[in-house]
């Protein structure tokens, strides 16, 4: 099963967020989209990083309340790990083994198109095995 088979069940919903944004709309977002992370995009809707709960709460305790008017893009991920709609579910969850994330954002043409969790592919992996 590949990436596009995963979406076509889920959805291609995904939340991104602008980098000039601050830590407070981060943390308003995170809690509207009921997400663990968001995808910072620029205006043709590439991928300049990612934004994490996780990195909601280390930037928060190095820096105090001072974070919550700090700009997304001083704190994203920038080295994002991300997939394609042709790829394998098994690979992808064996890079998010190595590379220790929970999300891949999916890319197409340069485009983010989507994002799927680990959650997303442990449960694709299920319905395959039962389906035989």
């Amino acid at each position: 099963m590949n990436v596009e088979q995963v979406l076509g069940i889920k959805g291609e919903a995904t939340h991104t967020i602008s980098p000039d944004k601050t830590l407070r709309e981060l943390a308003c977002r995170l809690l509207e989209t009921k997400t663990g992370l968001l995808v910072c995009v620029d205006r043709s809707n590439s991928i300049i990083g990612v934004v994490s709960e996780r990195d909601l709460t280390q930037t928060v305790a190095r820096h105090g309340e001072k974070a919550l008017g700090m700009a997304v893009a001083t704190f994203m991920s920038r080295d994002v790990v991300a997939c394609g709609l042709n790829d394998d579910i098994d690979d992808l969850l064996a890079i998010m083994t190595e590379a220790r994330c929970r999300h891949l954002p999916v890319v197409h043409d340069g485009r983010l198109v989507g994002l799927v969790s680990i959650g997303d592919l442990v449960k694709a992996n299920l319905r395959r095995r039962a389906q035989g």
